[in-house]
């Protein structure tokens, strides 16, 4: 049994405990403390430093997030470290007809439920009026699981690893949700008893760890999880402290086939879009939908946390300071960039580099050939952002020491670009598999779906390779509608009704058993317009 250590909060003087052998990060997280953590708890982005105390009253700054609890601490948390209720950028909610042009009563009494979808690495939550179907509030938090790795195969692995790891990132992700839902209770003048529901979607493994379910079954042959159908849990049996209030979840279809693109589905009406209709809920598990001639056929892929940011050399997610587009003018001189800075701020500067930013810059290299088909930097010494690392590896620099937050350089790496092949490859791949199951060589329309989705440009994706080369009028961008299909959920029972339906009604395409995805998926790393 790990030893129990005191951690004295300063200068406040409250105490909290921590388990001996875990970062302080989870310790603070546990206690409903939230540190920023923009690049995904992997000490590089130093956001998430703290001031430790000592006996003879030095004080040491350490990253909490790598910072491993050994002893009793005390510590200081600057303001500059704690996460604020708007720091990620949030993706558009855009609602159908058949949502938006339902029957209300106009004479009924409000009531306040929370919509959530519950993604692998963020959390995204709307505080919602549910008898006018109108959000209120809305915020988007890291996902603090993302300590036990960046994907769901990494996660369940973390839960086979130690007996209590399941309830431990289950209490990790109720606690993120609950500090979510308190910032946009407090941000309207409510109080925790006015919420009447709780609708959460996301894939079958954060929703398994979210109820408490083990989701080891997904993670071994056949890849199957632990349940399928729709359930209502009270929120006080996974650990919420909000009373005794109905959590909802959508149906699971497969292992990897969950609630998120059933709300997906939903918010773009998938059922009177056009056949051949190919929907892309992307992030870092990319689920695939496509509407057949008379059937739904769903895959997924791992596409990774390279779109999400996180495994980057400089990666941060979507907030203020974070590089999101690069044009490069010409080859040899340095690029120019645009950051997330909603508010016009002279202070904020370039600090690192998000999933849109790297897409946007690898494309950029593509168009200028900076980088080789197969993705390598180019040689010679005429291109100047093109520079060696200490170790003396190529990397791309965007934004050079003297203008950054914290005097480093902003750059985009081989390995960062090898990411990028990775989940463009993955994703083209699966997509191809899907078109072919569905007796399509080409989709006739797709939508993209998820917050990372939404600030992509259409072009980009196609230089990339991501996705088929359609006619871009053809591509349509449509927010996070997973979230917004947890809304109409949460405001609308007959949704529920229609998504447990269309779950009915899919048939999966299942990748891992097929021998030739390998093989094309290794074909697809490769760039494709960059081929003479």
């Amino acid at each position: 049994m790990s030893e129990i250590f005191d951690i004295q909060l300063l200068p406040h003087d409250r105490h909290i405990k921590g388990k001996g052998g875990r970062s302080l990060m989870e310790a603070l997280v546990d206690h409903s403390i939230f540190l920023r953590s923009d690049c995904g708890s992997r000490g590089n982005c130093g956001k998430c430093k703290v001031n430790k105390l000592s006996s003879n009253g030095s004080t040491e700054s350490v990253t909490s997030c790598t910072f491993e609890i050994t002893e009793d601490l005390k510590i200081e948390i600057p303001e500059s470290s704690m996460l604020s209720a708007h720091i990620i950028s949030k993706a558009p909610v855009v609602f159908p007809d058949s949502f938006n042009n339902r029957t209300i009563d106009l004479t009924a009494d409000d009531r306040y439920g929370i919509g959530a979808d519950l993604g692998t690495t963020t959390i995204a939550i709307y505080l919602c009026n549910m008898t006018s179907g109108k959000i209120l509030s809305s915020v988007a938090i890291k996902n603090p699981q993302a300590l036990y790795g960046d994907d769901v195969m990494s996660r369940i692995g973390a839960i086979g690893m130690k007996e209590g790891n399941l309830k431990h990132l289950q209490k990790l992700v109720v606690r993120a949700m609950e500090w979510g839902i308190m910032e946009l209770l407090h941000s309207r003048d409510l109080n925790k008893t006015e919420i009447a529901q709780v609708v959460t979607v996301g894939n079958p493994t954060m929703i398994h760890i979210l109820a408490g379910i083990d989701p080891q079954s997904i993670g071994t042959f056949p890849y199957k999880p632990a349940f399928y159908e729709a359930r209502t849990i009270q929120s006080s049996e996974v650990g919420f402290n909000l009373g005794e209030i109905p959590l909802q979840i959508l149906p699971q279809v497969s292992g990897f086939i969950g609630g998120d693109i059933l709300g997906a589905a939903l918010a773009v009406d998938l059922d009177n879009q056009p056949d051949g209709t190919l929907l892309i809920d992307l992030g870092t598990n990319g689920e695939l939908l496509l509407k057949g001639k008379d059937k739904l056929f769903a895959t997924s892929c791992a596409t990774g946390p390279a779109f999400e940011g996180a495994s980057l050399s400089c990666g941060m997610q979507a907030i203020p300071g974070a590089v999101n587009k690069v044009v490069i003018k010409r080859a040899q001189e340095f690029p120019d960039y645009t950051i997330i800075n909603p508010k016009k701020s002279s202070k904020v500067k370039p600090f690192g580099v998000c999933g849109t930013g790297v897409i946007s810059g690898v494309a950029e290299f593509c168009r200028k050939q900076i980088i080789e088909p197969g993705g390598a930097f180019e040689k010679g010494d005429t291109i100047k952002p093109l520079q060696k690392d200490p170790e003396g590896k190529p990397r791309y620099i965007l934004v050079q020491e003297n203008s950054s937050q914290d005097g480093s350089p902003v750059f985009i790496s081989q390995k960062d670009i090898r990411s990028v092949q990775l989940g463009k490859g993955a994703l083209i791949t699966g997509i191809e598999f899907l078109l072919k199951a569905a007796g399509y060589e080409k989709p006739e329309k797709i939508i993209i779906a998820g917050a990372f989705g939404t600030f992509l440009e259409k072009d980009d994706m196609l230089t990339l390779g991501m996705i088929p080369d359609i006619q871009p009028d053809k591509i349509e961008v449509a927010g996070n509608s997973a979230g917004a299909g947890a809304v109409m959920v949460l405001c609308d029972n007959s949704f529920l009704k229609k998504a447990v339906e269309i779950a009915g009604r899919i048939t999966i395409v299942d990748l891992a058993c097929d021998q030739k995805f390998q093989e094309v998926f290794v074909q697809k790393l490769g760039f494709p317009f960059l081929k003479n």
